[in-house]
């Protein structure tokens, strides 16, 4: 395959952020598995490669830079994510990367998602801007009417775990004094271990406050989020929304998995939580064929297999 040969070709660095030692195994392979992937395409010399965990893990590639941290919980993910990461950038770009969220076809990269600030996989709910500056949510099939024809009030929010980020949006919640909304914890309840618990919001997702509540005011600042189709084109996280746009998963870079598949080696991924098949056949799921077909093997635990196991 031709890599781009322009000598203006942007800068990228690839980066795995976790405040979970547990997560740091996973999260360096799926740097290992982008960076190599992306070879394909991207020059090596503009590829740039971090993990940023509490430890490095045991296994961590020479050319992956580790950057230590201090253990932090999903909610400081977020705010890590939107008030600290462009700190640690140096690069024109960064490509976001998870156990759950990887490049699974680095020849499906394309030089136009260069084109934007950000790009992440479409989610499977959009946005519409009523009169009074509300936003109203559509979920799922709800979506259904806008799939061909998306009215100019109407947006899709994207996905973060795996996402491409300009080095300007990394850097704009900052200087633009954007408030975190903080989300209220769940009621506790006394017993052995007392913990907050924000399970029920999605507020202070940190891809939602990008791409969805605080939308009007980036792209007031000139920031550009990937058009339906570009961010269709780039990941997948629900297999539905590139049904419904007929674009096939084999030509998509990249997968968000919701932490159902997630990086166990380079090429191979763990069934955490399982997936939807028939007949004790992975491969019934879209997901699962595609990453098969994409030469990533897939461990299934036994009792997923068994029949009559929801």
């Amino acid at each position: 395959m031709n890599k781009s040969s322009d000598k203006n070709t942007k800068t990228l660095t690839i980066v795995s952020v976790t405040g979970h030692q547990a997560y740091a195994q996973g999260s360096a392979y799926a740097i290992e598995r982008s960076y190599e992937e992306l070879q394909k395409k991207l020059p090596v010399e503009n590829l740039k490669c971090v993990l940023i965990s509490p430890e490095r893990p045991e296994h961590l590639e020479a050319y992956v830079q580790h950057i230590r941290c201090k253990p932090f919980s999903y909610l400081e993910y977020n705010l890590f994510i939107l008030y600290a990461l462009g700190d640690l950038i140096d690069t024109d770009f960064a490509l976001v990367v998870q156990n759950d969220g990887f490049v699974v076809n680095g020849d499906n990269w394309k030089d136009e998602f260069f084109n934007y600030d950000f790009i992440g996989a479409p989610l499977y709910c959009m946005y519409e801007y009523l009169e009074d500056g509300s936003l109203k949510q559509y979920n799922n099939e709800q979506c259904d009417p806008f799939y061909e024809n998306m009215p100019e009030h109407v947006f899709e929010g994207q996905n973060g775990g795996f996402s491409l980020r300009s080095k300007r949006i990394l850097k704009l919640p900052r200087e633009l004094k954007i408030k975190f909304p903080f989300p209220i914890p769940e009621p506790i309840s006394v017993g052995e271990e007392v913990s907050l618990d924000y399970t029920s919001s999605k507020s202070h997702y940190e891809d939602i406050v990008l791409t969805v509540l605080f939308r009007k005011q980036l792209l007031q600042k000139d920031i550009k989020f990937a058009p339906p189709k570009i961010s269709t084109y780039f990941a997948c996280e629900s297999a539905n929304i590139h049904s419904k746009r007929k674009i096939p998963l084999t030509e998509i870079l990249g997968c968000h998995t919701f932490g159902y598949l997630v990086l166990k080696a380079k090429n191979t991924v763990y069934m955490q939580k399982k997936v939807k098949f028939r007949d004790d056949n992975i491969a019934t799921n879209s997901w699962c064929n595609w990453l098969l077909a994409s030469k990533l093997s897939i461990d299934v635990p036994r009792h997923f297999l068994e029949k009559n196991n929801d």
